[in-house]
């Protein structure tokens, strides 16, 4: 969504840009705004975007030429047009692009998510709960945005002023109370959520991820920790006591705040009563009451993500009733510890886990039995390091008996083998590897491996289409590709004994 016109009246810059200076006129009234040149229309406020790789000063004179009437800038530009000057054109023009959505955080109860992972199941689980409540719901995140459990869009989220404005004011107009956003890092890096005002903002974790992004740790933090300026007068902070730079971090809030954890003391505590393959029982307590909730996905992680759901709700002064019930009706969050069973003789997990430590979490909480052996995809792809691959290998060897290494998608051309050999340089045997660099052939070769009581975990792309086949242009994920083979395994009568005595080619997707 290029543009924003949500109002017929127009906005006053004035009124809503405190920094700003006009030179020109006095104030601007705006109907509509954009923050491409190529992409602007007659009447437009053009916004001067400035960015690490490009500077919309330098095509201000492409903006006028298709019609647009006024400019927000940094810096002023010879023109007879009227020019808003701003300290930083990416905050002003998402408060544009909030306004002209008629400031949807003003209509509903809205609740932001930011952590290095854990963002997305948070949301699924919070989502749940509120539903469970009688509530309507709106969520954005990483899996798309939906409405009242409606799906309104499964396309990836670019993470856009304009997106997030337009995807608020839907809403408000399809009459949700609450309003659940992911704020990945990247997003609040570049301000574009300016103008999302929030009435809880949860910090699940801070992890050394996005490096590459933000330089070093501690801006990264500083960069989390940005969620707290979006909160509402008297809004509330929901924090993980257990994460380490969470924890360093409490002392130093000024805000109201709500902790939870399952090790360190917290305001909301649990801790897990029975565990077995694709479920577990756990225990929630918040002061003097307790609730016991069973869980269809398994581990302490899903327990923070659990307690951090459930410290959300408390907040928006939802009961324990309605949390318990919410957290029990959420069966799967699409590749997050995602189960695949077919009949098969041994666990078959799918997961987004592509860090050293998110591999380390899944080890401890995902084996189909204790006699059977744990088998690995890894997977590299272009945003880790060469650090966060070696680590990568190093925790794959420790954690599992058969590893193969493979990429995000399957394989349609020449394949890079530099990102995978940093993955290798973190093992101590390397030549025990297995290297498939085609996705669906990797799954089906671990597939292959995996004997009764065995632990076959697909890790690193979890919800992402590995490939797009057919002529309508269908998504295929890891769980399609373990379905398919599965069935074909159970199709062809196999027992317990010869479940790897055939690999399955899916074809089709080719």
């Amino acid at each position: 969504m290029p543009n924003v016109e949500l109002s017929r009246l127009g906005i006053s810059l004035q009124g809503i840009l405190s920094e700003a200076s006009f030179v020109g006129a006095d104030d601007f009234f705006v109907r509509s705004c954009c923050g491409n040149a190529a992409e602007c229309r007659p009447g437009d406020l053009f916004v001067a975007l400035v960015g690490s790789d490009d500077d919309g000063h330098l095509h201000i004179e492409q903006a006028i030429s298709a019609g647009a009437s006024m400019l927000l800038v940094e810096r002023l530009v010879a023109t007879d047009l009227p020019q808003c000057l701003v300290p930083d054109t990416r905050r002003a023009y998402a408060l544009v692009c909030q306004a002209l959505a008629g400031g949807p955080c003003d209509y509903m109860k809205t609740i932001g998510i930011t952590g290095s992972h854990g963002k997305t199941s948070i949301a699924a689980l919070l989502e749940s709960i509120l539903a469970a409540s009688g509530k309507r719901v709106g969520a954005i995140q990483s899996l798309g945005a939906t409405i009242g459990g409606r799906t309104m869009t499964r396309d990836p989220l670019a993470w856009t002023a304009p997106q997030l404005s337009f995807l608020l004011a839907r809403q408000v107009i399809e009459e949700c109370s609450h309003a659940i956003v992911e704020l990945p890092s990247q997003c609040l890096a570049s301000y574009q959520a300016t103008g999302v005002q929030l009435d809880v903002a949860i910090l699940c974790n801070v992890r050394r991820q996005h490096l590459n992004l933000h330089g070093n740790l501690t801006n990264y933090r500083r960069v989390k920790t940005r969620i707290f300026d979006h909160l509402k007068s008297g809004g509330v902070a929901v924090v993980n006591a257990d994460d380490p730079l969470c924890h360093e971090l409490l002392p130093t809030l000024t805000i109201p705040c709500l902790t939870y954890g399952v090790v360190q003391e917290a305001n909301v505590q649990g801790k897990v009563l029975e565990q077995a393959w694709g479920e577990q029982v756990i225990m929630i307590t918040a002061g003097n009451e307790s609730i016991v909730v069973r869980t269809a996905q398994t581990g302490q992680q899903f327990l923070e993500h659990c307690l951090a759901a459930a410290t959300a709700a408390l907040a928006l002064g939802l009961g324990l009733t309605d949390i318990a019930r919410g957290l029990e009706q959420c069966h799967v969050v699409s590749g997050r510890m995602q189960t695949v069973q077919c009949g098969q003789p041994f666990g078959v997990l799918v997961d987004a886990a592509d860090q050293a430590d998110q591999l380390a979490v899944l080890f401890k909480t995902s084996r189909y039995s204790e006699s059977g052996r744990t088998i690995c995809v890894c997977t590299h792809h272009d945003d880790q390091t060469t650090e966060q691959r070696y680590q990568l290998g190093k925790i794959a060897e420790r954690g599992a008996k058969v590893v193969v290494i493979t990429g995000r998608h399957t394989s349609l051309g020449e394949v890079d083998y530099e990102p995978i050999h940093q993955i290798l340089d973190g093992f101590k045997h390397p030549g025990r590897v297995q290297v498939i660099p085609d996705r669906i052939r990797a799954i089906e070769w671990a597939l292959s491996q995996a004997r009764p009581g065995d632990t076959v975990l697909i890790t690193g792309a979890g919800h992402r289409p590995v490939v797009t086949a057919g002529e309508d242009r269908w998504d295929v994920t890891d769980a399609d590709v373990c379905q398919a083979w599965l069935y074909e395994q159970t199709k062809a009568g196999s027992t317990d004994d010869d479940w790897n005595d055939s690999i399955y080619s899916i074809e089709d997707y080719r």
